[in-house]
């Protein structure tokens, strides 16, 4: 099934995805309609940009309202700030969309909130969005690569038993930013691995550069001694890496072509971009009809409040 699609977010801004989301959606097949942007200036600048890279022509708006006014939209993409999202998502529920929203679900700009208010608000929006037979996707990309890390690493994971998770990336942000920016993918993995769980025993190492933290994620199949490590760095492409029971795997990108690898100690292997296969899941829950994993989305918010509420 072909999909009209809208994005907020279209922009190549620091860390921004909105270009490349745009572009692996277009070459499955699916009409980017439009974009919403900031203002006049970066919308024009986002258009031109996605026609000139990737030969997506594409009409943009500055504001939501007008898009949905312009166009009958199937699909919202989500890859503003943190802070924008909660506004977006709660306009996209109402407009009974499908909704592609880059990690975090939402993180306010001033951080002040409780998690009681936090956790309830975020409810509501999948519970309305379930209510209209709508799909929530949250973007955390990573565990699309454990299938290539099992290739490369087959006698990690024995029994189904993870006892050691760690994950080390390079945000380009600082401070607290960097855990909203980044935290979601490892909390993503450890889901993805063991199941629903808790985090317990939280401690954290903060320096100018970055922070390491470790925590028990405890969980219906034991104990998993976890650590996510942050070093704030503008180096493109980014280091990146993660452990599973003491099996380490990093992320290398082969330019100019931008092959994505996995690489061990003994061998290196191609893998598939790990956004494109996010994108591709999205797209086949929504064929199958598949409900929102709410228990995922609202427990990925959990986490992600402890992580940053530590760090404070």
């Amino acid at each position: 099934m072909s999909y009209k699609i809208g994005i907020i977010g279209a922009a190549r801004r620091h860390q921004g995805t909105g270009p490349f989301i745009a572009r692996t959606f277009a070459n499955l097949g699916h009409k980017i309609s439009g974009i919403v942007g900031t203002s006049e200036n970066s919308v024009k600048q986002a258009v031109a940009e996605l026609s000139s890279h990737y030969g997506i022509n594409t009409k943009g708006y500055t504001n939501f309202s007008e898009l949905i006014k312009q166009h009958v939209i199937d699909i919202i993409v989500i890859a503003s700030p943190p802070g924008s999202h909660l506004n977006y998502l709660e306009l996209a529920v109402e407009k009974k969309l499908h909704i592609f929203c880059e990690k975090p679900f939402w993180w306010p700009d001033n951080g002040e909130l409780e998690l009681a208010s936090y956790e309830k608000t975020l409810q509501t929006i999948v519970a309305k969005s379930t209510a209209n037979q709508r799909y929530i996707h949250l973007n955390t990309q990573w565990s699309y690569t454990l299938k290539d890390f099992s290739q490369l690493h087959p006698n990690a994971i024995i029994s189904n038993k993870i006892n050691q998770f760690a994950m080390h990336l390079s945000p380009q942000s600082q401070g607290i930013t960097m855990l909203v920016d980044a935290a979601s993918h490892g909390l993503s993995m450890l889901y993805q691995l063991v199941g629903a769980g808790s985090l317990n025993n939280i401690t954290m190492q903060q320096n100018t550069n970055g922070a390491l933290i470790d925590f028990d994620y405890e969980h219906q199949q034991g104990c998993t001694r976890s650590t996510l490590g942050f070093t704030q760095s503008n180096e493109t492409p980014k280091p990146a890496s993660y452990q599973i029971n003491g099996y380490s795997v990093k992320r290398t990108v082969s330019l100019p072509a931008y092959q994505i690898q996995l690489q061990s100690d003994q061998q290196t292997i191609a893998i598939q971009d790990p956004l494109d296969a996010s994108i591709r899941d999205f797209l086949a829950s929504l064929d199958a009809r598949l409900k929102s994993d709410k228990s995922a989305l609202i427990l990925g918010a959990r986490h992600l409040y402890q992580l940053i509420e530590n760090y404070k």
